[in-house]
């Protein structure tokens, strides 16, 4: 069967379509475009972009009123999504550019009466505006440990580092450190930018193969000058 070129407003499949394979689609697959043609595919499960890290014990958080960074990021104990995550004691990576939801459980203990501190996350090194719930350290009848908790939603660009950072609140500026029992961060894609592709204009024929092409011109382009297995889509004059 040779190629064939479709000028067209509108299209109405009636009958089966078929692949490069000459395989009919069934249902619930769709067409993917290949190295050498087009083959019908399962439509494959939504992968979520997350990853989870444990946070690291007996690192020092500030004993001041001002925010200063926590380098406290522990291993990566969960990650899914194609691209990776990079991850240091100090900052996760962003893979790419969209909503994220950040959260974190942070537990600290002080050997101060009253010792209470807040968490909050840092974009590129600056402290973000939203802060965490405040941990009171009681230090008496055995409650020596307090937890933080943050969740938010950020707008990040794609290779964007998220951080720490704590803050004591109140006078009691006795030393205090992280627990890992009981603490952990996690950060989420929630959507990204909508992104188009396969759709190019006439005059971009080296990457037309194979996608669907908007005509820029009321005149239909010459047949020895498009490429194959390419359906164009012309306006009326």
């Amino acid at each position: 069967m040779g190629d064939k070129i479709i000028y067209t407003d509108d299209i109405h499949v009636i009958g089966e379509l078929y692949d490069s394979n000459n395989q009919p689609g069934e249902t619930g697959k769709t067409l993917v475009a290949t190295a050498t043609g087009s083959t019908w595919q399962e439509v494959p499960a939504g992968i979520p972009v997350l990853v989870t890290t444990a946070i690291l014990n007996g690192i020092a958080v500030t004993n001041n009123q001002t925010f200063a960074a926590v380098n406290c990021i522990g291993s990566q104990i969960l990650n899914s999504g194609s691209e990776g995550w990079d991850s240091t004691s100090s900052s996760i990576s962003v893979p790419d550019t969209g909503y994220y939801q950040l959260s974190l459980a942070v537990t600290t203990t002080s050997a101060g009466a009253r010792a209470t501190d807040v968490f909050a996350f840092t974009v590129n090194g600056t402290v973000q505006t939203e802060e965490s719930s405040s941990a009171y350290i009681r230090n008496a009848n055995g409650i020596n440990e307090a937890g933080c908790v943050l969740t938010v939603v950020k707008y990040l660009l794609g290779g964007d580092d998220v951080g720490l950072a704590s803050r004591r609140e109140g006078t009691i500026t006795a030393s205090g450190s992280t627990v890992s029992a009981r603490s952990g961060l996690s950060i989420q894609a929630l959507g990204r930018p909508a992104v188009t592709t396969g759709v190019v204009s006439s005059t971009e024929s080296s990457e037309a193969t194979r996608n669907i092409v908007i005509g820029t011109s009321a005149t239909p382009p010459d047949v020895g000058t498009v490429d194959t297995n390419t359906i164009y889509l012309q306006r009326e004059a």
